[in-house]
């Protein structure tokens, strides 16, 4: 995955979480804002994530060596994933809709940014 590519998904999900972030503020309260806060950073960290770990996880495949050690950390990112979202959820801090609302920017993002490149490179 190109780096550029990378920077410009998490700058536009992020720029996406500014208005999506006052209507759940503005429904919410502090809840519905720290829940769309919380989710968009999940998923756009989760991506940025994924994108490290799958430049790593394939520079080691084309070299031929067989890191049993990276696909554990390749693994280790979904337990980490999941025990933020399950901690965040059980807190009670933040409003699970808004939440879910936070974590569903960055498909969007992706697909508008995939539009783009399709058309400049048609």
């Amino acid at each position: 995955m190109d780096r550029n590519l990378v920077a410009r998904v998490t700058g536009a999900g992020a720029l996406a979480l500014v208005p999506i972030s006052a209507v759940a503020f503005s429904w919410a309260d502090l809840p519905g804002l720290l829940g769309v806060l919380a989710g968009g950073g999940v998923a756009l960290g989760n991506f940025r994530w994924l994108s490290t770990a799958s430049h790593r996880f394939l520079a080691l495949f084309r070299s031929g060596r067989v890191e049993p050690w990276g696909l554990v950390g390749f693994g280790l990112r979904h337990l980490c994933l999941f025990s933020v979202l399950g901690v965040l959820l059980w807190s009670g801090h933040v409003h699970p809709v808004w939440l879910m609302v936070g974590l569903s920017v960055l498909p969007p993002v992706l697909i508008v940014e995939a539009l783009r490149r399709a058309a400049l490179n048609p």
